[in-house]
């Protein structure tokens, strides 16, 4: 069973290169395959087969435990590795402090789930209310309580030499029995939160801009579709867009188009930062802005327009200067976010019609319309 859910890894780590905790949990299921035959076909009383079987043992859960961490492009805590290798030299055959044998059964449990423990509230700390979280934290959960139930067995029940009759059937019973419920559960929830992970970057990457690596549409209506669900709530909008870019192109080409675009984006990542930035255009952009900004919203949209001005190119580009016209709107506490779009997108089409290179708010343009109204009326 270790072999197979390790060949499946194998299978997904060449499919997608990017899965690296996948590269993890085939080696860990590899060597701990390699170490239950190596502990089944040992001679009980051979000292050094048995050390490496248990050394093996602490690497396939190392491993293991490491691939659920390079799930999240993290490490496997200094806590549980030190944990691992100081055990393994303590428990060195011939060394002056190693444990007896019935002592060292109960301890190769404790060690194993105090390095468990660690990535079980690294794992806690990530869950994000999806499913596959919760899978995780409890079939981690699982095998700390295992090893745990295992050495308080081991701890009550002791083993008198290690050639006896307990040790040839009901240690050996319990301990691969046990390691191999582990193993499957682990190894199942490994390669569902593998495939779910692959599943989830796909979309998230078919959400993103190729060029210059901010959301396109798709991102920006999952955003909208987010703030209707009430996952979070846009307090404001910033809409951009580029003054005469198609003269850009005209002049310069796609290329220095491209070039432009992606130098903007750059200047957009720097001001809004962290913020849900999308090009939902050729030159046009657009910056959803969590409610606590909402007091910020002019001076991001100014900010914005500054970086977008001071932006400089060599070569070809040297003579290009780029400015745009900025709009945004503060969302009311009963308007709805398509609204607040239609505002600011409106206030740039008040700061095109005012001569570009402006940062307009939806209130001034609507006293601007009050203002002719009231003229009209007149």
């Amino acid at each position: 069973m270790f072999f197979l859910f390790g060949s499946f890894l194998v299978a997904l780590a060449i499919a997608d290169r990017s899965l690296r905790a996948a590269r993890w949990g085939a080696l860990a299921f590899f060597i701990g395959g390699a170490g239950i035959l190596l502990d089944a076909l040992r001679d009980p009383g051979a000292e050094w087969p048995r050390h490496i079987a248990l050394v093996v043992h602490f690497a396939a859960v190392g491993l293991l435990l490491q691939s659920f961490t390079a799930r999240r492009d993290a490490n496997l805590p200094k806590f549980s590795i030190a944990a691992g290798v100081v055990a393994s030299l303590w428990f060195t055959p011939g060394f002056v402090l190693a444990p007896s044998a019935e002592t060292r059964l109960v301890l190769v449990q404790f060690v194993a789930l105090a390095m468990i423990i660690p990535v079980l509230s690294l794992v806690r700390q990530w869950r994000d209310g999806r499913a596959i979280g919760t899978m995780v934290f409890w079939a981690l959960a699982l095998a700390a309580m295992s090893y745990f139930a295992r050495g308080v067995l081991f701890l009550s029940n002791p083993v008198v030499g290690e050639a006896s009759d307990f040790f040839a059937s009901t240690y050996n019973l319990i301990f691969h029995f046990t390691t191999a419920v582990i193993g499957f559960a682990l190894g199942l929830v490994l390669l569902v939160a593998l495939g779910s992970d692959a599943v989830r970057r796909e979309n998230r990457e078919s959400a993103i801009d190729p060029l210059t690596g901010l959301g396109n549409r798709r991102r920006f209506n999952w955003a909208i579709s987010s703030d209707e669900a009430g996952k979070w709530h846009c307090g404001g909008v910033v809409a951009i867009d580029l003054d005469h870019f198609k003269h850009v192109n005209d002049r310069f080409g796609h290329g220095g188009g491209d070039r432009v675009l992606m130098a903007v984006a750059d200047a957009l990542k720097f001001v809004f930062r962290g913020q849900r930035i999308c090009r939902i255009g050729g030159e046009e952009f657009i910056i959803l802005l969590p409610k606590e900004h909402a007091g910020q919203m002019a001076s991001l949209a100014a900010r914005s327009l500054a970086a977008i001005e001071s932006l400089r190119f060599d070569g070809p580009l040297s003579q290009c200067r780029i400015s745009a016209c900025v709009g945004y709107a503060i969302r009311e506490p009963d308007m709805a976010i398509e609204e607040a779009i239609r505002r600011a997108d409106q206030a740039v089409y008040a700061g095109k019609a005012g001569g570009r290179g402006q940062v307009r708010s939806a209130d001034e343009r609507d006293a601007q319309d009050d203002t002719a109204i009231e003229g009209k009326s007149a």
